[in-house]
């Protein structure tokens, strides 16, 4: 099994890319590592070099940055760890690709190398987001901001696969994100995309309002690219506040100081369940090939289980399972 890992993106690059991979090469031997960025940084770490056999470094100049241009990062940065790692998978020298780096550039790299899979117009961003009993896929998360039904109803067929195969959900309850339950509800999108699915997914339980979301009503939740990225961040940004502001009511009040330690490990699994640290990455889908893309802030254990991801889509074939989902 071989993962290239782009080393040089992200915000905490290159040390939590290295040392995500140092921590999995101590508990694995199994995955042998192409890390691809600058060779004089990445053999600064000494405790790398004790992995000598499980990885090899190919060496680039150019580094992506939040302010490129997608549509023409190839050709101003062809020589960029995250244009060399898409690169591999085209060349066959990698089973998949993990980068933290610019997501737009990201995914025009992808598509311009590898293209898309067959019968995807489309790519998508999938999103697993856990809630208190197991969790739910929300697509797409950021990848299409304009988007036609037809697109929707390849969304919701590519995330199936990513819900059965990568998060353990089989038969999964698909809904579409709406401004309410009712059929003749929202805009032309919305309805036209009601009917696709009625007509073409089994599992199609109708809308779902956001305030349903954390309900355990559906597995997979579909929506339109720009509202699916609003909907994302929401939720990181709102749990994350009414922790500290909790947090702050709990300090302001005397008696109620004495019950923080107990409430400690309450904050902390809520925190640890929406935190991105513990699911590593997403995958692009609809791109013929397996790339996963990390949260921008990634630290080492983000990087570790974007790796298991990584690891997990290969074992498991998905791009083909993806493609048996569009042939159904």
């Amino acid at each position: 099994m071989k993962i290239a890992i782009d080393i040089m993106s992200g915000d905490k690059s290159p040390d939590a890319n290295i040392n995500g991979v140092i921590n999995t090469l101590k508990k694995t031997k199994k995955i042998f590592f192409t890390l691809v960025g600058d060779e004089k940084i990445i053999k600064k770490n000494k405790e790398l070099n004790k992995y000598k056999k499980n990885f090899n470094i190919i060496h680039t100049s150019q580094i992506v940055t939040i302010n490129d241009r997608p549509s023409r990062i190839i050709k101003i940065k062809p020589d960029s760890s995250l244009v060399k790692c898409i690169s591999l998978i085209k060349d066959k020298k990698t089973d998949a690709v993990i980068s933290s780096g610019n997501t737009g550039c990201l995914l025009a790299s992808s598509l311009f190398i590898l293209g898309k899979i067959e019968n995807i117009s489309r790519p998508a961003l999938a999103a697993y987001i856990p809630n208190e009993k197991k969790g739910f896929v929300l697509c797409d998360v950021g990848a299409n901001a304009i988007n036609k039904p037809a697109h929707l109803l390849e969304f919701s067929l590519m995330a199936k696969a990513y819900i059965e195969y990568l998060e353990d959900i089989k038969n999964p309850k698909i809904s579409l994100l709406n401004i309410g339950i009712e059929e003749n509800k929202g805009n032309d999108l919305i309805k036209e995309t009601y009917q696709l699915l009625k007509n073409n997914i089994p599992n199609f339980i109708g809308n779902i309002e956001s305030r349903d979301l954390f309900k355990n009503k559906a597995d997979i939740v579909i929506c339109d690219g720009f509202t699916g990225n609003i909907v994302l961040k929401l939720i990181e940004g709102t749990v994350e506040k009414m922790i500290k502001w909790t947090t702050k009511s709990i300090n302001s009040h005397s008696i109620s100081k004495f019950a923080k330690p107990m409430l400690y490990p309450v904050f902390k699994d809520i925190k640890k369940n929406f935190d991105y640290e513990e699911h590593g990455a997403t995958p692009l889908m609809g791109v013929n090939g397996i790339v996963l893309k990390c949260h921008g802030s990634s630290n080492e254990k983000a990087i570790e289980n974007a790796i298991n991801k990584a690891k997990k889509c290969i074992e498991n074939n998905f791009i083909e399972k993806i493609k048996e989902n569009l042939q159904k």
